[in-house]
């Protein structure tokens, strides 16, 4: 359940949201998001509408504002073990680093 109330302009706190969904259907939603013309960005505030993986959860991740303001991410956990070595990288890069530990 989520319940929300208006607030005057002066009361406004931004907020983050995540939302989960499986590995498989992260390029669909981030897909799904360019097609109706909403802005995306990655954890490093690029807008170079690709997600990046946290090595340390592993865990990749896309964000976008909602229309009030509010950061809104979609996050999958990987089935990889975790590299907080690795800090947090490309999923290109994660894809080399996760085939090349198998």
């Amino acid at each position: 359940m989520l319940g929300l109330w208006e607030r005057p302009s002066s009361g406004f706190a931004v907020q983050h949201l995540a939302f989960e969904v499986s590995e498989k259907d992260m390029e669909q939603a981030v897909k799904q998001l360019l097609d109706n013309g909403i802005k995306i960005h990655n954890f490093l505030n690029e807008d170079n509408k690709r997600p990046m993986v946290f090595g340390w959860m592993p865990a990749i991740s896309i964000y976008f504002p909602d229309p009030d303001g509010h950061e809104l991410e979609i996050i999958a956990t990987l089935p990889d073990k975790p590299r907080p070595d690795v800090g947090i990288v490309s999923w290109d890069d994660w894809k080399n680093i996760a085939n090349s530990n198998k």
